[in-house]
Parts: structure tokens; sequence; C-alpha cells
């Protein structure tokens, strides 16, 4: 009798050990003798155990050593209704391991979404993106049809617009809204930073051209169309679509996934290009009144900016770097410095951004140089992931 209860009990005890749900652990590992910080880890929730992925909203990133969850983010990357990706930043000490574990979250604290984008059409159909270091846009399609029907108010370009944060809450909505509602202009500093760089037919901050024969420059119109796949504490997700566009030798497809993460400078561009195998990335040399800081794939442009100083960057990985040139006529909005960039099938990446004296990010440019020459190792070092 005993023989036969001692069956039965171990019998449930299996039964409910196969209903437990098979934990999981997210070993990360840093090959470099540096430390890594806003760094995001991307995991694919179709890689985890299902009991994990049919309920990965209650699941949080639980760090052992410090007994607290990281701030996490889920994006639904193909707006499927489902979720894709579940992203964190730990911090790495240089040269080190750490484990994190999924584990329920019971309560999930409220967090700012640093990481924002949202078209404005209130503004001619701008597309605007910022984090807690930087703010972009850049322009859509109303602001061409003003032109084509030969209205004020717009502007065919497909450059990219900084706006320059001293703060590090979002200001978007709030700069448009005093903009709408109050008339204050977000061209002026009130306090917070301003929108003071000039984009004009340029390639700004970053656009793209391809260098045809005689010195000929081929571009992009504004985005056709916009999709926003994600916002929030860690990362703002977005696509552009251009109409096909005539380069040197016969029409471009373009289209760009762009990415920018918590706690960065610069941001991702990933972009979808047929016709062409190799394109420019352009900054845009404004009153010429600055320094080109040429170094191979990092390309940078140290600017005098209404008495503050401007730094802008362009960065690839190095499977992508092709040269550097310069073309400058001396004619507003044709000056440029360009890093050249292979495109390997068909698909091209590339990082963007700057930094503004007056944030106070960065102790100086020095500092700001090192950051960048920093980053530049670790996009070709990224941090291992090994999920058991």
């Amino acid at each position: 009798m005993t023989s036969t209860k001692t069956i039965q009990l171990l019998g449930l005890i299996c039964i409910f050990a196969s209903c437990a749900p098979t934990p999981v652990s997210i070993h990360l590992t840093n090959n470099l003798n540096l430390e890594r910080q806003n760094e995001t880890i991307e995991i694919s929730i179709a890689e985890l155990p299902d009991h994990w992925s049919s309920k990965i909203d209650k699941i949080g990133i639980y760090d052992p050593a410090e007994d607290a969850f990281l701030i996490s983010q889920l994006i639904d990357v193909d707006q499927d209704g489902e979720m894709d990706q579940l992203i964190f930043q730990p911090t790495m000490a240089p040269s080190s391991e750490k484990t994190f574990h999924l584990k329920e979250q019971l309560s999930k604290p409220e967090i700012v979404d640093y990481c924002f984008s949202r078209i404005v059409p209130t503004r001619i159909d701008d597309y605007t993106w910022e984090n807690d270091r930087v703010a972009f846009r850049t322009y859509g399609p109303a602001a061409q049809i003003l032109v084509e029907e030969g209205k004020k108010g717009g502007i065919i370009s497909s450059g990219i617009d900084c706006w320059l944060k001293k703060v590090n809450y979002p200001v978007i909505d709030k700069w448009y809204k005093a903009s709408e509602e109050e008339g204050i202009s977000y061209h002026e500093d009130h306090g917070e930073g301003l929108d003071n760089y000039h984009v004009g037919i340029s390639r700004g901050a970053g656009g793209l051209a391809i260098k045809g024969e005689n010195d000929q420059y081929f571009v992009s119109k504004n985005f056709t169309a916009h999709k926003t796949l994600a916002t929030g504490p860690l990362r703002t997700l977005f696509q552009l679509d251009y109409a096909d566009w005539e380069g040197p030798q016969g029409m471009i497809k373009e289209h760009k996934t762009i990415s920018l993460d918590y706690g960065n400078n610069l941001m991702k561009i990933e972009v979808s290009v047929q016709g062409t195998d190799e394109v420019s990335a352009g900054i845009s040399l404004q009153e010429n009144n600055g320094d080109i800081i040429d170094k191979n794939n990092l390309l940078i442009f140290k600017q005098d900016h209404f008495d503050t100083t401007l730094s802008n960057v362009i960065l690839s990985p190095q499977k992508h770097f092709k040269s550097q040139h310069i073309f400058n006529p001396q004619i507003k909005d044709q000056n440029h410095v360009f890093l050249d960039l292979k495109v390997l099938n068909q698909s091209l990446v590339y990082y963007v951004g700057f930094y503004w004296s007056e944030s106070n990010q960065f102790a100086d440019h020095q500092a700001w140089e090192a950051h960048l020459e920093d980053l530049a190792i670790k996009i070709e070092n990224p941090i291992q992931i090994n999920i058991k």
C-alpha cells in the first residue's frame, strides 16, 4: 500500500514538474575592454519556449545580482498584432559576463516614453523623432505638393533636420503645441533648446545621394509614406517609403527603417535600396565655418553654430565603408562632406547623429570624439547573447 502511494506521489510530482515553465536565462558576454552602457539587447520572442512567449507582456528581465528588474520594451516589428522582440539595456563592465533571467513581473512601474516619433500633419507632414539626447525631423508629401503647386511653405528635400535639445525629456509634442496654439517659435531657445539648423535642399545631417558624372548628384524627394512601429522607454522605430527616383544609371528604389534608442546620440538607419551598389551619406557644410574630421568609416563635421559648437557625425560598419569625399562648390545647400558606402545585397546600414555643446552631454569635443571611436569599435564587436 505504501509502495502504491509512493508511486502515485512521484507521478503527481512529475506531472507538476512537467507543467512548470522552462526557466530561461540570458547570458551576455562583453569581449571588449570597454564598459557597455545604453546598448540595446534584442531577444527574439519566437526563440523562447511557448510558455514564456504566450504571456510575454507579463514578463520582465530580472537581474539576480541586483535583485531587480531592468526596464524593458516589447516591439511588434511586423505589425501583425503579436510582439516580436523584447529589448533591454544592461550595463556591463569591461571584459565581463552577466546572466539575466526571464521572470514574471507582477507590477511594472510607469516609465516615460523617452523614445518617441510621429507624423505631424499640422506641420505639412513632417515626421519627427527623438530620445533623451537628440531630436530629428524630415519632410513629407504635403510639403512637396505645396512646392509642386507653386504655393508657399513647402519644401522638396529628403535631407535630415536636427532639433537641438538641452533637456532629457520629450519636447516634440510640447514644441509643436506651443507653436500651433500660442505662436511660440521652436526656432528660438526658450530654455529647452531649439531648431535653428538649416536643411533646405541639402542632405542636412545624413541624407543620401548618388554622385554621377560631372559632379552631378542624384537624390530622392520627400518620403511618400510612413509607418510608426514603436515608441517607448528604450526605442522608437519607424519606416519611410520614397517614390522611385532617378540615379546615374537608372531608377532607384529606396526604403528606410530608422531606430533611435535611449541614451544614444546616433540613430541607426537601415536602407533597402535597389538600382545602385554605391551611395553616399552627406553632411551639409552649412556656412563653411567648421572642421572636417576624417577617421575612415567615422566622419565628423565640427562647426561654429550661432556661437555654439554643433558636431554632426556619420558612422558606418566597416563592411559598408568605401571612402569619403568633399563637394564644395560654394553654393548654398550644395556644399557637403560625404561618407561613401557600399550597398550589399540591396541593403545598407549607417548611423547618424550629433552633439550640441549647449546640451553639456560631453565634457568637450575631445570626449565626444573618444565616445564615437569607442562606439565604432562596439558596433564591430556586439555583446554576445546566449539564451539558455
